[in-house]
Parts: structure tokens; C-alpha cells; sequence
């Protein structure tokens, strides 16, 4: 997305800078307008904004999806039902209620 794009830019065009003039100030390198100026100069203006967001996007898809996966399956294999589930955080509760002494 944009702002990790951006990120990405500033952090690398600050490295470039420090490794060609080294001690210097690097504020300039901090500034992140001229870049989204110059992303956005570019043929296909706006859209250079979003580039690699597909990947990005398809990536953390997959990633939540195995999650989910994991998750149910580990609940599968150790026999957990919802309401075991609801009784740990009734216990969990009570105990933060002062209901039960931990």
C-alpha cells in the first residue's frame, strides 16, 4: 500500500545517502514528498502508489487463511468444543472479576 511503499523509498534513499556523504545530516533523505511527487510523475501517476499491493495483498491472504487452518485443526485434534471454550474465559472472568481467588 502507499504508506509502506513510501516508507520503503524514504528508508532506502536515506541508506543511499549515508553511504555516499557519511557523518552528514540526512534530513533531507526524511522527506517523503519529492518521492510521492516523483512516483506520481511517472507514467501511470497514481497507480505507482499501489505497485506491488497485489502481492502484498495475496500474501497476507494466505497467511491469515493458514492461521484459521491451524487453528481449527489443532481445536479437532484436542477434542476442544465451543463450550470448553466459553468456560475458560467464564473462569478467566470471574478470576479478573475477584470472584475466584487465582
Amino acid at each position: 500500500h502507499p504508506a509502506d511503499l513510501i516508507l520503503t523509498l524514504t528508508s532506502s534513499s536515506s541508506q543511499d545517502d549515508k553511504d555516499s556523504a557519511e557523518g552528514g545530516d540526512d534530513s533531507s533523505a526524511k522527506d517523503w514528498r519529492p518521492l510521492v511527487k516523483d512516483l506520481i510523475a511517472k507514467d501511470g501517476g497514481v497507480a505507482n502508489l499501489f505497485a506491488g499491493l497485489p502481492a502484498r495483498a495475496t500474501f497476507f491472504f494466505l497467511v491469515i487463511g493458514l492461521q484459521f487452518f491451524l487453528y481449527d485443526f489443532v481445536k479437532g485434534l484436542f477434542n476442544v468444543s465451543s463450550d470448553d471454550l466459553t468456560l475458560v474465559l467464564d473462569v478467566f472472568y470471574a478470576i479478573r472479576q475477584g470472584l475466584i481467588d487465582s
